[in-house]
């Protein structure tokens, strides 16, 4: 590997380590010299070099009123990678601990909600009912559009799965090509689904479901509308496609 290379691995720029090799070249110099090898403006190479005296990589002595830069000898560059490995290593016993504690921390419902953020956004914007279910089909957020159709608040079906909603009209291969569609993570949407209001009443249209992902995690959107508006329906899929990402 090359020297330039290897030095910019220690944590210098690529500037920073033309500068140290070509003052290690040139023995003693002067900056408009060193600038000339790096080839650098003079007033970079000045600073450069002020940066690595004060990193202990170079020095300078005046004679005859000149001053003549020097490289220091490059072992200094070992010593400072092994600082460096004593204080990774000092910090390794805390590292290894918080991973430790992430990786045995749970997703809870209360982390879910953090997640939501662009997903929330988009369905307050739209004037579609909408319901937002997590990974394991509990309702994480529903619009006002979906309170107004439905008849339940956000806080009567958080935490619920949206079975509560079904009719028992709706036939089941309905439901069994749902599953396979979102399991296989492709969208579902039917005008078949018959839901129940909380009044009891039952009303149909379009559905249309399909998975997003964010923060790590699944979220399944269903996405309610009149059956003559197809069109609509995507153009929002897409929406929460962009916002979300696809699986």
């Amino acid at each position: 590997m090359p020297a330039q290379k290897v030095i910019e691995l220690l944590g210098y720029s690529p500037k920073e380590a033309k500068v140290y090799l070509a003052a290690l070249a040139l023995g003693e110099a002067h900056i408009s010299d060193i600038a000339a090898r790096a080839k650098l403006p003079r007033s970079s190479a000045q600073s450069i070099a002020d940066t690595l005296r004060k990193d202990g990589l170079m020095n300078f002595y005046v004679q005859h009123r000149y001053k003549y830069w020097v490289a220091e000898d490059p072992k200094r560059l070992l010593a400072k990678l092994k600082k460096r490995e004593e204080a990774m290593q000092a910090v390794i016993p805390s590292l290894t601990a918080i991973r430790n504690a992430s990786l045995n921390k749970r997703p809870t419902a209360s982390d879910a909600s953090h997640n939501l953020g662009p997903l929330r956004m988009l369905a307050d914007a739209s004037s579609q009912p909408v319901l937002v279910a997590n990974q394991e089909v509990e309702i994480e957020y529903v619009n006002a559009a979906w309170e107004e159709q439905f008849g339940y608040s956000l806080e009567e079906v958080k935490g619920e799965n949206p079975r509560i909603l079904q009719s028992g009209k709706t036939p089941r291969e309905v439901y069994e090509r749902m599953w396979k569609a979102l399991k296989a993570e492709t969208m579902f949407q039917s005008d078949e689904p018959i839901d129940k209001r909380k009044d009891g009443t039952f009303f149909n249209l379009l559905t249309t479901i399909f998975p997003v992902r964010r923060g790590g995690r699944i979220y399944y959107i269903q996405i309610l509308d009149d059956i003559t508006e197809k069109k609509r329906a995507e153009k929002l899929r897409k929406n929460f496609m962009e916002h979300g990402g696809t699986l």
